[in-house]
């Protein structure tokens, strides 16, 4: 019932780029009970942040649905039931069978187990390991006609640190300033920390199980580089992004950690 692919390029490479709300497709069983239309979903996913993760050799992609199994909730609240689960949306025209919410829920943990697993290969294989969370937001919630959402609330790119040990603020805060001032579209590119956005579950789950032997960091980018409302790509603004993330953890990694790739 849900599907992602974990592909490793590079084991030397202890870097993990993550999208797990990248994906759209809704399992069968969950069509019919689904009270939300097709682009109001895509409107509430990340989508093309499935591209940004596989700028990096190790990469893991969700191909479902966050409003099938939302897996940056908790195990409790994985699963959207009631308009209050997700943004006052009808979520469901009928309640979900519970054999099929079993599944989505037994789908849940299987899914962090082979988590663990890849995480504890990598671990295996290094020291210690750099994963990037990565997830995109709106800011034109007035309408695909209305004035974006105020720049001070709503930053370029926005660091999340909150599930981070103390000890790690430094190494956010490093990416933070490579990044904030970069030229994007033209102008200064706006990158804060912790504004809005400063983690869910997934990066909370890494931080506390492998405290001391993992960084991650959750990263949101704003819808900058498309359409919300349409879901349509501006491909020249997404590849100004891509490439201008790339190399800012390029950088990061060789100041920060003494990595390359």
């Amino acid at each position: 019932m849900l599907r992602s692919s974990f592909i490793f390029n590079n084991d030397s490479l202890p870097l993990l780029a993550t999208a797990i709300h990248n994906g759209h497709g809704m399992p069968r069983e969950l069509l019919d009970s689904c009270g939300i239309r097709d682009a109001d979903r895509l409107r509430e996913e990340d989508p093309f942040t499935g591209e940004i993760a596989g700028l990096f050799p190790n990469h893991m992609i969700l191909a479902t649905s966050r409003f099938a199994i939302d897996l940056n909730r908790s195990a409790e609240k994985a699963v959207y039931l009631e308009p209050e689960d997700c943004w006052g949306l009808a979520v469901r025209r009928q309640p979900i069978p519970e054999a099929v919410l079993e599944r989505l829920r037994a789908d849940y943990s299987a899914w962090y187990k082979l988590v663990g697993y890849q995480v504890e290969r990598l671990l295996e294989l290094h020291p210690f390991i750099v994963v990037l969370d990565l997830h995109s937001y709106n800011h034109r919630r007035g309408g695909p006609h209305a004035e974006p959402d105020p720049q001070i609330q709503n930053p370029d790119i926005i660091v999340g640190r909150s599930n981070l040990k103390d000890v790690h603020y430094p190494a956010a805060s490093a990416l933070r300033d490579i990044l904030d001032g970069s030229q994007y579209l033209g102008q200064a590119l706006d990158c804060r920390l912790d504004v809005k956005f400063t983690g869910g579950n997934f990066s909370r789950w890494l931080n506390a199980h492998y405290s001391d032997r993992l960084i991650c960091l959750a990263v949101e980018f704003k819808k900058t580089f498309m359409d919300e409302w349409s879901g349509e790509i501006d491909r020249k603004a997404f590849s100004e992004l891509k490439r201008l993330f790339a190399a800012a953890i390029r950088d990061w990694l060789g100041q920060t950690y003494s990595l390359k790739f």
